[in-house]
């Protein structure tokens, strides 16, 4: 992917905002420095994290546990005037280990070639020189985002990529004994023509592969491949998947496709990658949004289920971010009173700002159950019709979550509100009891939501409270609340 592909990303400039020096999701780049796609690779015990970065550099950090990063010097552009990566590295890549060097492949302009920097120390950088890789037949064009593996049988690396094969989007495969000398082979996967409705994808932004459980899955990301309705959203976008019984392929659509994603026509997170941390596979993304600068997001478990559906899951090494206990309740119950629509019971004397928040919910009995966060309260009217307030509603009999802001208000002397949908997930496999363990987990402008720890949301609203307090909303019935708890986050420094 392209740091300025402005057909697939529409007008950036307003998401490359330099952030400010808080701890945002995970980890956001300081010293002014910017950041859009990222990849990692581990060495030792170290997690070295890339992203391209402005000015054709390309950033770093390292971390030991994927969570608590430390800023690296950025590597910057090492092209002169007149070459043919003289505006430096401005498209996705991918860093591996080959004889003892390291090899960081980068893409300059379209639809120019891919190239390498070299290293010995991982500090010190230097160009290859002339580009390694160019697009040859059966490929042309999209000739971009290469990731690496390593087939010690056939002692070969194997690459696969965004390109286009007799003019449709496609994996494309490459395979090279050194990085320096290429094969071009068939593509794993092309797709069929595109429409809203079908199996066609626009392009396959930064694909890459893994085995899981048996099975064999490429990764990638698309923007515009909006579907009407799929794996549960509308209208959606982020980071796909295809399986396959053999890690050549034939690889296909599942039928539930979106791994992570945003609906509503949304684009809050991009570029989902994998990286293996105690023998665990998790997914790490960007995230961006309006005003909020982009940052490295909390990583997911990638879970398979026994029929090789992929989902993603809370990550339980996490729960090294929960500092102190800020509020526990063994039980809350809520219920409408005959006269009213909603009932509101606001926390008392609890505000909050990074926190997670975990409980046994129990909406069996009610049309929906809400829970907010960073509330001005009291949040009833009217004192919460002029302040923006932020979300989870359960609807039980329809099988739908969703991240709403909600208002509040009165009409004719009768407590009610209104929602207005930031995204909506639906599944009525997992919603329709309506009895669910829910996670939030909100730091800086990001709003995380997990049912029964599956992950469901990562939502960066651009107008929510930096802190407030909770409520809980039952509509038309009772809610049940148990072991609720919620702790503060530990900031993360970098």
């Amino acid at each position: 992917m392209t740091l300025f592909n402005r057909t697939a990303l529409g007008l950036i400039g307003a998401f490359l905002l330099t952030p400010a020096s808080h701890a945002g999701t995970v980890y956001i780049p300081q010293r002014g420095e910017w950041m859009w796609d990222t990849w990692v690779m581990q060495e030792g015990e170290e997690y070295h994290l890339f992203h391209l970065s402005k000015d054709g550099g390309i950033g770093r950090a390292v971390s030991k546990d994927l969570i608590h990063w430390k800023q690296l010097p950025m590597i910057r552009n090492l092209a002169k005037p007149g070459d043919w990566d003289e505006k430096g590295m401005l498209l996705t890549g991918s860093t591996v280990k080959h004889d003892g060097r390291y090899y960081l492949s980068y893409g300059s302009k379209h639809p120019e070639p891919l190239g390498y920097l070299v290293s010995d120390d991982l500090k010190t950088w230097s160009r290859l020189g002339d580009p390694v890789l160019p697009s040859r037949l059966p490929y042309a064009q999209d000739w971009r985002d290469l990731s690496n593996y390593w087939d010690s049988q056939a002692n070969l690396w194997h690459g696969c990529l965004c390109a286009r094969y007799k003019g449709m989007p496609c994996v494309g495969h490459v395979s090279s004994p050194d990085l320096v000398r290429w094969t071009h082979h068939e593509p794993f996967f092309t797709s069929e023509p595109y429409t809203r409705d079908n199996n066609g994808f626009v392009e396959f932004e930064v694909p890459e592969m893994f085995e899981l459980g048996g099975k064999h899955y490429i990764v990638f990301s698309s923007i515009r491949s909006r579907k009407n309705f799929t794996s549960g959203r509308e209208d959606a976008s982020g980071t796909w998947y295809l399986v396959a019984d053999r890690k050549e392929g034939p690889y296909s659509v599942p039928n539930n496709p979106l791994l992570m994603g945003t609906g509503m026509g949304r684009i809050d997170h991009y570029v989902g990658r994998t990286i293996l941390r105690n023998g665990k596979r998790v997914m790490y993304c960007q995230n961006w949004g309006p005003y909020s600068g982009v940052n490295w997001s909390t990583p997911k478990l990638v879970h398979a289920s026994d029929s090789h559906d992929l989902s993603l899951k809370y990550w339980p090494e996490l729960d090294v971010l929960k500092k102190e206990k800020l509020y526990s309740a063994a039980s809350l119950r809520i219920k409408t009173d005959a006269d009213k629509q909603n009932q509101i019971h606001d926390i008392d004397k609890l505000t909050a700002s990074d926190f997670m928040l975990t409980c046994d919910l129990d909406a069996a009995k009610a049309a929906s159950c809400t829970i907010t966060w960073r509330s001005a309260l009291p949040l009833s009217p009217p004192n919460s019709e002029k302040t923006p307030t932020y979300g989870l509603k359960v609807e039980p009999k329809d099988g739908c979550f969703s991240l709403v802001q909600v208002v509040p208000s009165l009409h004719f002397g009768g407590n009610t509100y209104q929602s207005y949908i930031n995204d909506r997930y639906k599944n009525k496999f997992l919603c329709s009891s309506g009895k669910l363990q829910i996670r939030i987990m909100v730091r800086h402008n990001r709003s995380e939501v997990y049912a029964n720890d599956i992950w469901l949301f990562n939502i960066g609203p651009r107008d929510m409270l930096p802190k407030g307090g909770f409520s809980i909303i039952s509509e038309k019935g009772e809610v049940n609340i148990s072991n609720l708890e919620i702790f503060a986050l530990a900031e993360l420094k970098s």
